[in-house]
């Protein structure tokens, strides 16, 4: 019988994973720096990026969507959602801001994960991920994602409130908030922050414990 060797980290492997970070990374800081400089007067709304356009509930007193031309059957239904597409031909500076900034709190969450993913996977190269750095590395990718999970559905949610109630001339705004499912709280990356946060105290008490056990050596 064939012994079977274990998985080893090689420089092949660390170089394929650090050139997919860096890409990612790169991809990712270009469609941010691109974000910020929508938010200004310097590109056109319309045509340019897709972010000049929300989907919102329709208002009170709206007249219902027209019915679905197939019949619902007996194993099925269907049901007119009463959403309306607002699009801002013009918007101004802060209509731009609020239009994409759940996607730069992403963005952001997203660059601090892979960055520090980077680090960690650079560690594994010099042959000793086990470190107080790539604690503090973990523990930082945990909130990221978990910063990510919570603020993005909150800023997307208040935005399209306060962008509505100017597109629809009414003082105030409406928040329209679902805290379980699609548009709300993910809470599998809830989970997987937590699993993050929990491996980020591991490696430190484990480096913390080496550290001793070299002490005494």
């Amino acid at each position: 019988m064939s012994k079977r060797t274990p998985f080893r980290w090689s420089r092949a492997d660390g170089f394929v994973a650090q050139f997919v970070l860096v890409m990612a990374i790169g991809v990712t800081l270009f469609t941010t720096v691109f974000a910020l400089v929508w938010i200004t007067p310097l590109l056109p709304a319309d045509g340019s990026v897709p972010a000049n356009t929300i989907t919102v509930p329709s208002p009170d007193g709206a007249p219902e969507p027209a019915p679905p031309a197939v019949p619902a059957g007996p194993e099925y239904g269907i049901e007119a959602e009463q959403d309306m597409v607002i699009t801002f031909h013009d918007p101004t500076t802060v209509q731009r801001l609020l239009l994409v900034l759940p996607g730069l709190l992403a963005q952001a969450a997203a660059l601090l994960v892979m960055v520090n993913l980077l680090r960690i996977v650079r560690s594994l190269d010099l042959g000793d991920p086990f470190v107080p750095a790539n604690a503090l590395r973990l523990r930082v990718i945990a909130l990221a994602v978990l910063a990510g999970t919570l603020l993005v559905p909150a800023a997307e949610k208040v935005g399209e409130g306060l962008l509505r109630g100017q597109a629809l001339g009414v003082d105030g705004f409406e928040v329209s908030y679902v805290l379980i499912g699609e548009g709300g709280i993910s809470f599998t990356m809830v989970f997987v922050s937590l699993l993050l946060l929990g491996l980020a105290e591991v490696f430190r008490r484990g480096t913390r414990m080496r550290d001793d056990v070299r002490g005494l050596v």
